[in-house]
């Protein structure tokens, strides 16, 4: 095969498979003019009669081959149902369990994330609601797509990551009053953490993605839409948990990046009607803290030369301006509960800034 401007960017072999491959899940298998790599393992495919798809190859998927959460098998049949029902997801076109390859139907280039990351977040209404819709398939489904759960996305596995991230939202704490507030006895604040972690552990968990980032959500070309993906494994979590990270961009690899979030007061009211939980306001509300503690947790330990602290530091720039913007955001409530209210009020008292002491 020779070579052309529409493949410049990707390995020859690479190219020839996608050559061979793409056709064949597209009407009239029209002849490939341009692959365009998103990651080392993700291309996008353009045909010569301007139709385009996207193409993921799984690497991991080798290791899961042959049992029931075959990751290649799961994005599939997931991805099957939800779209037959209508949810915000793209369609599969096709698979190649040789190669690892799943073919998706292109729904657009930018995220989520990218969203953000420009000020846009009238995106919001949107990803609320499609969330809820693929949540409520997912639990209409429930009886089937319980086997291909992950093993390490089970019931009993989630309790226990919910436990360290109760641990670490503790050290993220600690860490924010230590670098950024007075001196002070935080055991009030501690408290009132503990109050919320347990209420959040009480309440029942959904099946869907354990893969839940602004990343992961495509925004349509017209821009009025988006779109779910990253379906390859499944478990159980809370919708509250995967909406806040779905809905929140961390800026990470941008030189300006910065923390930006979707989600504010009549948003969360928005998810509580269309959910039908009248607690999911104050739900969405004591998670957001929780993810903003861990962050501030895991930024801290990189700044104290923790594990793989080079890697994240070069991801997260400017610590400093980091830090305040998790502290700006914890600061902002999405609900009228007491207890997440009370939180913030005792954290006020301690951020009451004497300088950056990173």
């Amino acid at each position: 095969m020779s070579r052309s401007a529409g493949f410049a960017d990707v390995e020859e072999k690479t190219a020839e498979y996608l050559c061979a491959w793409a056709p064949q899940m597209l009407s009239g298998r029209p002849e490939i003019v341009a692959i365009t790599p998103f990651t080392d393992e993700v291309w996008r495919v353009e045909t010569a009669d301007g139709r385009k798809m996207v193409v993921k190859q799984q690497l991991f998927g080798f290791l899961t081959q042959g049992k029931a959460y075959d990751l290649l098998t799961v994005e599939r049949e997931v991805l099957g149902l939800l779209h037959e029902a209508g949810c915000p997801v793209p369609e599969v076109l096709g698979v190649d369990d040789d190669r690892q390859c799943i073919f998706f139907a292109w729904v657009g280039d930018d995220t989520l994330d990218d969203a953000l990351q420009a000020g846009d977040t009238v995106l919001i209404g949107p990803a609320i609601e499609g969330l809820c819709t693929i949540e409520r398939m997912c639990d209409r489904y429930a009886a089937r797509l319980v086997s291909r759960v992950v093993p390490t996305a089970g019931r009993d596995e989630l309790a226990a990551a919910w436990d360290a991230t109760g641990v670490r939202a503790h050290e993220g704490l600690e860490q924010l009053s230590r670098r950024l507030g007075k001196s002070r006895d935080m055991a009030g604040a501690v408290l009132l953490l503990e109050k919320m972690h347990y209420w959040l552990a009480e309440r029942p968990p959904s099946l869907g993605s354990t893969d839940y980032n602004a990343r992961n959500v495509v925004v349509d070309p017209d821009g009025s839409r988006v779109r779910f993906i990253e379906f390859a494994k499944i478990g159980w979590d809370w919708t509250e948990r995967r909406l806040v990270q779905y809905t929140t961009s961390m800026g990470s690899g941008r030189a300006d990046g910065r923390m930006r979030s979707a989600l504010h007061w009549d948003s969360a009211l928005h998810y509580a009607e269309i959910s039908g939980r009248a607690d999911g306001a104050r739900a969405l509300d004591c998670h957001q803290i929780f993810f903003l503690l861990n962050g501030v947790a895991m930024l801290c330990a990189s700044l104290d030369g923790g594990p793989r602290a080079e890697v994240l530091l070069a991801r997260w720039r400017e610590p400093a301006a980091r830090l305040r913007q998790f502290a700006a955001m914890l600061s902002q409530a999405l609900s009228a509960d007491p207890v997440a209210a009370e939180f913030r009020d005792e954290l006020r008292i301690c951020l009451t800034s004497d300088g950056d002491r990173l």
